[in-house]
């Protein structure tokens, strides 16, 4: 690709494919803006959800066939339209031999985010319109305050999740040191549903329970943190003294490093 000046530029990215970036963005794209980081460690995009639900995709910087940043940055995008325009070549992404590129420009506050893909030598040039960012809250768990958290691989959870009685509002999440362990309720037209998940099969690597905590969330938050369970390799489900639960989804890319994607979900406080 032609490279503008280096010098015009305090964030310029470069990336030998596409697959792995646009299904980290798939998995965010459940709402229309987001927002993104750039500091020396590499990429994140986060969006949030009425402030009880916020989602971040983390690319470091060892992905990059090229990350040259002068100073952190933050600015916020539509994320749809980013999305779109990626997706123009998701057909050719998945062509064995066809070699999509893509490259990111971005001068600073007030100027857009430029965006160059390449396909065997045929370029496309975007540009993207950013905003100032807005206040993100502080989502995390001190690892003082985590009660619960089991590592599991995708494919044991997959099935479960998108069996899920869609008519029920929320669903409860049980974990425990002792059985039943690990259940999933729902209530919804079919009634009372409880699956019980296996803490201790082959597909579980690790299941640490300090107390037994049963906490409710709405499910049409934990739906979007379904959205990365078919291309992540591992799930890590965690949950804190306050009831914060945290889905954190590791993706890896064909060279063999590894993206994360987090979903921090609030609990239900009143059902009233």
């Amino acid at each position: 690709m032609l490279t503008p000046n280096i010098d015009d530029y305090k964030l310029i990215a470069k990336l030998g494919s596409l697959k792995t970036i646009v299904n980290l963005l798939k998995a965010l794209n459940f709402k229309e803006t987001a927002t993104c980081f750039a500091t020396e460690n590499g990429l994140k995009i986060t969006v949030e959800d009425a402030k009880c639900m916020q989602a971040s995709a983390y690319i470091p910087g060892v992905i990059f066939v090229e990350f040259n940043l002068k100073e952190d940055v933050m600015f916020k995008i539509n994320l749809s339209i980013l999305v779109e325009c990626l997706c123009m070549f998701w057909s050719n992404i998945n062509t064995t031999g066809s070699n999509v590129a893509l490259e990111l420009f971005y001068k600073g506050i007030g100027n857009p985010l430029s965006i160059l893909i390449e396909e065997n030598g045929i370029i496309t040039d975007c540009s993207l319109k950013t905003q100032n960012p807005e206040e993100l809250l502080d989502f995390h768990l001190e690892p003082e305050n985590v009660l619960n958290k089991v590592v599991l691989q995708t494919e044991l959870l997959k099935d479960i999740l998108y069996e899920l009685d869609s008519t029920s509002e929320v669903i409860e999440l049980l974990l425990s040191p002792e059985a039943p362990f690990f259940r999933i309720s729902t209530n919804g037209l079919a009634g009372i549903c409880h699956i019980e998940l296996p803490h201790d099969g082959e597909l579980v690597d690790n299941f640490q329970c300090t107390t037994v905590a049963t906490t409710t969330y709405r499910l049409a938050h934990i739906k979007p943190a379904m959205k990365a369970l078919s291309y992540a390799n591992k799930v890590s489900l965690r949950t804190d003294d306050c009831g914060l639960l945290c889905f954190q989804y590791m993706v890896k890319n064909e060279e063999g490093h590894t993206c994360y994607i987090e979903y921090y979900i609030s609990p239900v406080v009143d059902m009233k």
